[in-house]
């Protein structure tokens, strides 16, 4: 892992008097130590920090800065044991040469490398680019920022001295904004968990919090693992968590939090789950397969789509007020036969003993939706279901390939069971 100090070659400030464009010399202070006198806030660094630490200490110029500076520069670099490599940029300031730019940058920087930037004495808007560029290193190269210095040279007059300023710190709004991201996109709490690890407090604190990031992380890994029973209790305790956290935001923090509120709340429930299949347990199945189709996580999305299905046997099982344990016990092979019923035509269906017992129980049920269209509807797509979630299930190594309409397919089934759920709402099967 290479150490690349890298920084930016201007022409200065005119000077009315000669007509010359030049740096003012200064005393610059970084961590509370202070520099010799010198014109270059590259020299003060590399006194600072020691030249050392650095790998390659690279200065990007355009010609006439390069012509105008670079050998003073070197000179006062070499007190300090710096070598510096040059890099010259043209002064083409079109979108086209901007790209350039930062290609010719790109080609300097390895994968992996540790960068520490001063954007100081930048030529124009060269630093501007690199800037919008470090995000894209650091997703393409997995470079790691170590620093980004800027030299107050204006606060001399305050201080007797510049300041540098390290401003890292806020390049990780980019790794914020990415964590969100992930976490909205793909239900993928881990990149936001790693950005908090390395971020100040006044920073997004909102989110910056481990009870918050544990908390999206419960969720996102119940919606992963495909635990439906438990998705409406963590989505109701991590909407209520961040609609707290919001009311003491930041500006930024308020635009971080919507983005997970307007995700997640489809998940949650009015009231705290009743433990019951009712109509908000069948509605936050449909927004469970909902958002993981939108992730392409269909794999999960069928095997919850199944489950839909399989646990309308239990509707009954409430008519009967069945406790939950005595419910529970049944779930699975009360479940498995109620699907098969639909898998397979009426004329096809062979149970054991032992399980047609339990399909003698459902029948009452199953001509009830038999009777509001119910049945046919779900018998429409049941089949085809079954066999796409057992080529997951088995890695399609049954098959030449997957299935090229898996998404479209995940799609239709979406919608045929949302009908299915408005149908048992308006007939009254659940309530």
């Amino acid at each position: 892992m290479r150490k690349v100090y890298l920084s930016f070659l201007g022409l200065g400030i005119l000077n009315q008097k000669t007509q010359q464009s030049d740096y003012r010399p200064a005393v610059y202070e970084l961590a509370g130590n202070k520099s010799t006198e010198t014109r270059f806030v590259q020299a003060a660094e590399m006194e600072l920090l020691g030249a050392s630490k650095f790998d390659i200490v690279l200065i990007a110029a355009t010609q006439k800065s390069f012509d105008a500076h670079f050998k003073a520069l070197k000179n006062e670099l070499t007190k300090w044991n710096a070598d510096p490599k040059y890099l010259i940029l043209e002064e083409n300031m079109t979108p086209e040469g901007q790209w350039k730019w930062f290609e010719k940058l790109l080609a300097h920087i390895e994968p992996g490398d540790c960068l520490t930037i001063d954007l100081t004495h930048g030529y124009r808007a060269v630093p501007i680019v690199f800037s919008a560029a470090v995000n894209f290193l650091q997703k393409a190269r997995n470079v790691v920022l170590d620093a980004v210095y800027y030299g107050v040279w204006e606060q001399v007059k305050d201080y007797g001295y510049a300041p540098i300023i390290d401003m890292k710190g806020f390049y990780l709004i980019n790794e914020w904004a990415d964590g969100v991201s992930r976490l909205v996109e793909d239900a993928d709490a881990r990149k936001m968990a790693e950005v908090a690890e390395k971020t100040s407090e006044f920073q997004a604190g909102e989110l910056n919090d481990p009870e918050v990031i544990q908390t999206f992380d419960d969720l996102t890994n119940t919606i992963r693992n495909v635990d439906v029973n438990n998705v409406a209790k963590k989505a109701n305790n991590a909407i209520t968590m961040i609609r707290e956290k919001k009311k003491s935001a930041s500006e930024t923090g308020k635009i971080l939090l919507d983005l997970v509120i307007d995700k997640f709340a489809h998940l949650t429930t009015r009231e705290p789950p009743s433990g019951k299949y009712d109509k908000d347990y069948f509605k936050v199945q449909i927004e469970i397969i909902r958002l993981l189709i939108a992730h392409r996580l269909f794999m999960q999305a069928y095997t919850v789509m199944r489950e839909f299905i399989a646990s309308m046997a239990m509707i009954p099982l409430e008519w009967e007020d069945m406790n939950s344990k005595r419910r529970k016990k049944r779930r699975v092979r009360y479940g498995e036969v109620f699907f098969q019923m639909f898998q397979y035509r009426e004329a096809e269906w062979k149970f054991s003993q032992e399980n047609d017992q339990i399909r003698l129980k459902l029948m009452p049920f199953y001509e009830k939706l038999k009777q509001e269209g119910i049945e046919s509807l779900l018998r429409s797509f049941a089949d085809k279901l079954a066999k796409y979630r057992n080529g997951f299930d088995h890695a399609w190594t049954a098959k030449a390939g997957a299935e090229k309409d898996i998404d479209t397919f995940a799609e239709q089934c979406l919608n045929n069971q949302e009908k299915t759920l408005a149908l048992l709402i308006f007939k009254g099967f659940i309530i």
